[in-house]
C-alpha cells in the first residue's frame, strides 16, 4: 500500500482488517468497496477516515434528517434547491438557511456517514481498489475520524456472526494480550473490558467463550475487535521453534533454518492450491502483525520463495541478543509462522490447516 493502487477482495480478509491496516501504515488515498448491490467510497489522511464532501449521499442524508423530524418536507425541498442553485453542498444549504445550528448538522452528517460506513462491516464479497493518488480537497472535508475507533464501533454493529466466526481463530487455540501504542487511545465498553480482563486468566478460546459473563456472540465479537486492533494475538504454540534452555547463537541459527524451512514449505503448499496469489496471501497475514512487533522487527519481508528475511537486521547478530531478547525472537518466530498457518486456514478451509500443522511438526526433526 505504498505508492502504487493496490487491488484485493474480501475472500481471505475482513473489511475492518483491511481498513485498520491502512491506518498502521499511515497511507492516505481513495478505497473503494464494490459488491454486487452497492459501492462505498472511502477516503484517508494519513491512515485516517475522512468524512468529505462527495463521500455521502447528499439526497440520503436529507432523507435521514426528514425521518428523525429535523426537517419538514417543505424545508428539505428548498435546501435541495438552494444547494443546486448556488452549487454548494446540502450541509451547507441547511446552514445557510438557517434551518439546523452547524454543531446539529455535523453531528448529524458524522451520524448519517458512519450508518452507511457500519453496514460494510458486514459485506462478504467484495472488490477493493486503494488508489493513493486520489484524494479530496481540503475544503471538503468536514472531519477526520480515527479509523481504530471506526473499527471498533463497527464490529460492535455487525449482525454475521458467521463472518466473524471465519476469522476467529478455532477454539482450541490461546490468545496472548498484546500492548501497542494506541491501546490508550480506545475506548472500550464495559463488556470488553470484562472479556480483556478474562483473557488475562482464559486465554483458551473455548474457555473464555464458555465463562464469560457477556455470551458466546458478544465474546466473539470483541475478540474479534482484539485481534484486528493488535490487542491481542496468537499464544505461541511450542512445536513450531522450540528453543532449547540455552537459547546459543548457534541454536539460535538452526532454529532460524528450520524456522524459514517451514515458510517455505507453506508458500509452496499454498501456491499449490491457489496459484502466484498464494505469495500475496502470505504478504497480507505478515502485514496484520507487522505493527505488533519491537522494531527491531517490524522490517521483516517474504522473499519470492516465501522465507522471510528482516530488513536491515542481519542474522549475524544473533550473537549480541541479551537472553531475553532471544527468547521474544523464538516468539516472533512462532507469531509469524501462526499468522502464515492462519492464513491458510481462512483461504483453504480446516482441512489444509490440520495437514499444514502435521507437516509442519516433521520439519527439523532429527530422522
Amino acid at each position: 500500500m505504498a505508492e502504487e493502487t493496490w487491488r484485493g477482495d474480501l475472500t481471505t480478509t475482513s473489511f475492518p482488517q483491511v481498513i485498520f491496516r491502512i491506518w498502521e501504515k499511515r497511507d492516505s488515498g481513495r478505497l473503494m468497496v464494490r459488491s454486487e448491490e452497492a459501492e462505498r467510497s472511502l477516503c484517508f489522511i494519513n491512515g485516517d477516515l475522512a468524512l468529505a464532501e462527495g463521500l455521502f449521499s447528499g439526497e440520503g442524508f436529507l432523507k435521514k434528517l426528514l425521518s428523525v423530524h429535523a426537517l419538514t418536507a417543505l424545508q428539505a425541498e428548498e435546501c435541495a434547491g438552494y444547494a443546486r442553485e448556488n452549487t454548494v453542498s446540502y450541509p451547507r444549504a441547511i446552514i445557510e438557511r438557517g434551518i439546523i445550528p452547524p454543531s446539529r448538522v455535523w453531528e448529524s452528517l458524522a451520524d448519517f456517514w458512519m450508518e452507511e460506513l457500519f453496514a460494510v462491516f458486514d459485506w462478504t464479497r467484495a472488490d477493493l481498489t486503494f488508489d493513493p493518488d486520489s484524494t479530496v480537497p481540503d475544503a471538503h472535508i468536514y472531519a477526520l475520524v480515527p479509523t481504530p475507533a471506526i473499527v471498533l464501533r463497527g464490529i460492535r454493529r455487525m449482525k454475521k456472526i458467521d463472518l466473524i466466526g471465519a476469522f476467529l481463530p478455532a477454539e482450541t487455540e490461546s490468545l496472548q494480550l498484546l500492548s501497542p501504542a494506541h491501546a490508550d487511545h480506545l475506548h472500550l465498553a464495559p463488556h470488553e473490558k470484562h472479556v480483556l480482563g478474562m483473557l488475562r486468566v482464559t486465554p483458551r478460546l473455548g474457555d473464555l467463550y464458555a465463562q464469560s459473563q457477556a455470551g458466546k456472540r458478544e465474546t466473539q465479537k470483541a475478540v474479534f475487535a482484539f485481534l484486528t486492533l493488535g490487542l491481542a494475538g496468537l499464544a505461541p504454540t511450542p512445536n513450531p521453534a522450540k528453543p532449547a534452555p540455552e537459547l546459543s547463537s548457534a541454536g539460535l541459527e538452526r532454529i532460524w533454518i528450520d524456522f524459514n524451512d517451514k515458510c517455505s514449505y507453506i508458500y509452496r503448499y499454498i501456491s499449490k492450491e491457489i496459484g502466484p496469489v498464494g505469495l500475496s496471501v502470505l504478504e497480507k497475514s505478515l502485514e496484520d502483525i507487522r505493527a505488533r512487533l519491537a522494531p527491531p522487527f517490524q522490517g521483516l519481508e517474504l522473499r519470492a520463495d516465501g522465507r522471510v528475511e528482516f530488513s536491515p537486521f542481519p542474522l549475524m547478530s544473533l550473537n549480541l541478543f541479551t537472553e531475553e531478547t532471544r527468547k521474544y525472537f523464538i516468539r516472533v518466530l512462532n507469531e509469524i509462522l501462526t499468522a502464515e498457518v492462519l492464513a491458510v486456514k481462512k483461504t483453504l478451509g480446516n482441512a489444509h490447516e490440520a495437514g499444514v500443522v502435521k507437516s509442519l511438526e516433521r520439519i527439523g526433526e532429527p530422522h
